[in-house]
């Protein structure tokens, strides 16, 4: 018996799409450069952001089948979210504001895809789309913010572990002082880096797990953020801790950094065996 073949977009709908592809990112250009420049910057909390668009493809990959399989129409109501969103973009460029700007842009590809090829597609990409705000920078004055509370917080937690472990440590807004030495606890120690990046994992891991078991994918992501800062505090008390028995010097440069990357990866690694334990429970 002989296997039906797989429903193909047609011709004509995939270069319609790659006509509003190419219609989007000539208009979205300075959003894009934005996005680009904040991506590179030396102090970015978002230089993972070359890396979402490559993820949010393999997701809309591993969704292949369903695409293929999906009743596919165009539907005029999509332009009711997507003419508002190139409304939005124009606005936010000529008033210059960039993340509105680039929020104008993810809207505008749930409306791209709602408007090509119908609510079926645009239910099986939304996990792919949902992905792609992870490369939407924040504004500065809210990632400031936020760094600076998640700083004091950081080093009133780790304070605290320190005279659990028998020192004499005091906290002076993000200043830990031990006898001999006194640690800032900086923005990079903030931990805010590594939230957002261990929070984009953790959505990319989810989708991997039983569609059926929400309650699981909820678990992993909201896991995601006390693993982060947990892990940043305990990276903190590494560094006084060196500094105290080593000297100011010794927790800086390479130790410094060296221990953030190590950090992350125990944090990555505790969120993977998180998602494999889950992901085994969810089996029927």
């Amino acid at each position: 018996m002989r296997a039906a073949p797989m429903p193909r977009f047609a011709p004509r709908t995939i270069l319609a799409a790659a006509a509003f592809a190419g219609a989007g990112v000539a208009a979205f250009w300075p959003t894009l450069g934005w996005m680009a420049e904040r991506f590179e910057a030396h102090d970015s909390y978002y230089s993972h952001g070359w890396l979402i668009p490559l993820a949010s493809a393999w997701l809309l990959w591993q969704r292949r089948d369903a695409l293929q399989h999906a009743p596919r129409a165009s539907s005029w109501a999509g332009l009711g979210l997507l003419l508002p969103a190139l409304a939005l973009h124009i606005v936010a460029t000529w008033l210059d504001v960039h993340i509105a700007s680039g929020l104008a842009l993810w809207a505008a590809l749930w409306g791209l895809v709602w408007t090509l090829w119908g609510r079926a597609v645009l239910r099986i990409a939304a996990l792919p789309l949902v992905f792609l705000w992870f490369m939407i920078p924040l504004p500065g004055v809210l990632l400031i913010a936020a760094s600076f509370t998640m700083k004091l917080w950081a080093a009133a937690a780790a304070t605290q572990i320190l005279k659990l472990l028998g020192l004499a440590a005091t906290q002076a807004g993000s200043m830990i002082s031990v006898p001999g030495i006194t640690v800032i606890v900086d923005d990079v120690c903030s931990g805010l880096r590594s939230l957002i990046s261990l929070l984009a994992l953790a959505v990319l891991w989810t989708a991997l797990m039983p569609a059926r078991h929400l309650g699981q994918r909820a678990v992993v992501i909201l896991a995601a953020v006390p693993i982060a800062l947990v892990a940043n505090i305990v990276r903190i008390v590494i560094l006084v801790l060196i500094a105290a028995v080593y000297g100011a010097k010794a927790a800086e440069g390479f130790i410094h950094y060296g221990s953030g990357m190590v950090v992350f990866l125990v944090a990555l690694a505790v969120l993977a065996w998180l998602t494999h334990l889950l992901t085994r429970k969810a089996l029927p």
